[in-house]
C-alpha cells in the first residue's frame, strides 16, 4: 500500500510538470525613430547581455520557498505510516471485540398464590424481579473468561467467575475450569433460566442441587457424541451463607452423557461428605452426601403444529437441603421429574410437567393437627402457555398445582401458584 501511494505522488508531481509551458525568447519590435546610419558592429566591442523576457501572463508559477520533489515525497511516506499504524490499531481492536461476547437477561414477575386455607390467611400477590442477569465471555484459541452477575433488589450477587484452559493440540474438545461455576449434575440443574420452559426447576433439584452452583475445579471432555464433566468441589452450595469452605472435605462430581441430536442424556454421581451435628452427636461428624441420576431428552418432529420433546430426571440421594446444603443430615431422599413440551408454529409453544419429590425416602406421612408434616411427599402439576414476540422478548403465563401428601384429618394446604412472567434478553 505504502509504494502505491508513492507512484501516485510521483505521477501527479510529473504530469504537473509537464503541462507547464516553456517561455520563448520575445522578438524585437522595429522602432518608429529616424533612420540612422548603419554602424558595423566591432568585433572587440563587448556585447551587453540580453535581459530576460517578462514572463507570460497566464504561465504557472512556483513560489519562493515550496517544498522540493523529495520533500513532498517524505512528506507522503510519513503519511503512509500513520495510516498503516491507525489501520493496525483498528485490526487489533476488532480482533478483540470479536472474541469478547455480552448476554444477559431480565425476568419480571407477577405471582398470585391462593391462600392456604378456607380462613383467608396466607397467600400473596406481588410483584418480583426474579433475576437480572449480566454475563461476560472471552474466548480465545487456548482459554476463556466467564463473569456473571445477578442484580435483583435483594442486591447483586456472583453466579459465575469461570477461569478455562482449553488443552493445546485438543481443538477445544478438553477443557480445565478452576473457579466458581454450576455442578455437572444431571440436565435441569446446569440448564440455563433463560432457556427452561416453567419459571423454576422441579423440587427435586431445587432441593438436591440448591443454587446449581459450587466454588471448585472441574475437567470437560467430548469425543464425538460423548460428553464428560468431571469435577472436586467444596460441596455447600453458593447458597451456604459463607465465600470460604469451612472443612477439609471435599466432593466430586462427574457427569456421563451423550447427544445424538434427536435423543440426548446421561448418568450422574455424586459423592462426599457434609461436616455437622445431630441432636445425638457431641462434636461435629462428617455425614456422607451423595447422590446418584439418570436424565434423557427426546426431540421429535412428527406434529404437525411443530416440534415435541420429552425430558426426564430422576435423581436420589443423601443429606441435602437449601441451608448449606446440609439442613436433612444423613436423612436419604428421591425425586423425578417428566416434562412434555410442544411448539406451536415458531413462536408458541405450551407444556405439562409433573415432579414429585420424597424428602425420607418412603417415610410414613404424617401431620400435625390439621396441617400435613413438613418431611411429608409432595407432586407437582404445572402448565405453561409461552410467546415469542422475537428472538429477545418472551412472555409465559404458568400455573402450578402442589399437592402434599396428607393423613388423618390432614389437608393438602391450598398453595396454587400463578405466575406472569416477561423475559427481555440479548
Amino acid at each position: 500500500m505504502r509504494s502505491l501511494l508513492v507512484t501516485a505522488s510521483l505521477l501527479t508531481s510529473s504530469a504537473a510538470m509537464a503541462q507547464a509551458p516553456t517561455p520563448q525568447q520575445a522578438l524585437p519590435t522595429p522602432t518608429a525613430s529616424e533612420p540612422r546610419e548603419a554602424v558595423e558592429p566591432s568585433a572587440t566591442a563587448p556585447q551587453a547581455p540580453a535581459s530576460p523576457p517578462p514572463p507570460r501572463a497566464n504561465a504557472p508559477t512556483v513560489p519562493e520557498g515550496s517544498p522540493s520533489i523529495d520533500e513532498r515525497l517524505t512528506a507522503d511516506e510519513h503519511r503512509v505510516e500513520a495510516l498503516e499504524e491507525q489501520n493496525t490499531e483498528t485490526k487489533n481492536t476488532l480482533s478483540a471485540l470479536k472474541k469478547l461476547r455480552l448476554s444477559g437477561y431480565v425476568q419480571g414477575r407477577y405471582q398470585y398464590q391462593q391462600d392456604l386455607n378456607d380462613s383467608g390467611a396466607g397467600g400473596y400477590s406481588r410483584f418480583v424481579v426474579r433475576r437480572g442477569r449480566l454475563k461476560a465471555t472471552y474466548t480465545t484459541d487456548l482459554s476463556q473468561f466467564v463473569l456473571q452477575i445477578d442484580a435483583v433488589p435483594a442486591g447483586v450477587t456472583l453466579k459465575d467467575a469461570e477461569a478455562t484452559l482449553f488443552v493445546p493440540g485438543t481443538k477445544q474438545q478438553l477443557s480445565v475450569t478452576l473457579g466458581q461455576m454450576k455442578w455437572p449434575f444431571g440436565y435441569e440443574g446446569p440448564q440455563s433460566s433463560s432457556d427452561r420452559e416453567f419459571p423454576e426447576r422441579s423440587r427435586v433439584v431445587r432441593n438436591m442441587l440448591p443454587a446449581e452452583r459450587d466454588r471448585g475445579a472441574k475437567v470437560n471432555g467430548r469425543y464425538k457424541f460423548l460428553r464428560l464433566a468431571v469435577g472436586v468441589f467444596d460441596g455447600a452450595g453458593t447458597d451456604g451463607g459463607t465465600t470460604q469452605d469451612n472443612d477439609k472435605e471435599k466432593d466430586f462430581v462427574a457427569h456421563l452423557g451423550f447427544d445424538l441430536k434427536w435423543l440426548a442424556g446421561g448418568v450422574s454421581g455424586w459423592y462426599g461428605h457434609a461436616m455437622g451435628r445431630l441432636p445425638t452427636d457431641t462434636f461435629r461428624h462428617a455425614y456422607e452426601r451423595s447422590r446418584i441420576g439418570a436424565d434423557l431428552q427426546a426431540y421429535f418432529d412428527v406434529v404437525p403444529l411443530g416440534g415435541t420433546s420429552l425430558k426426564g430426571e430422576f435423581i436420589a440421594g443423601r443429606t441435602y437441603g437449601a441451608a448449606n446444603n446440609a439442613t436433612h443430615l444423613d436423612v436419604p431422599a428421591h425425586g423425578w421429574y417428566l416434562l412434555l413440551v410442544q411448539n406451536i408454529g415458531l413462536n408458541d409453544a405450551v407444556a405439562v410437567r409433573y415432579d414429585t419429590f420424597d424428602p425420607h425416602n418412603g417415610q410414613a406421612d404424617l401431620a400435625a393437627g390439621e396441617v400435613p408434616g413438613a418431611d411429608n411427599a409432595v407432586d407437582t402439576v404445572g402448565f405453561v402457555v409461552q410467546h415469542h414476540f422475537g428472538e429477545n422478548l418472551k412472555v409465559s403465563a404458568t400455573y402450578e398445582i402442589p399437592m402434599t401428601h396428607a393423613v388423618a384429618q390432614a389437608l393438602d394446604p391450598h398453595d396454587n401458584l400463578f405466575t406472569l412472567q416477561m423475559q427481555a434478553r440479548f
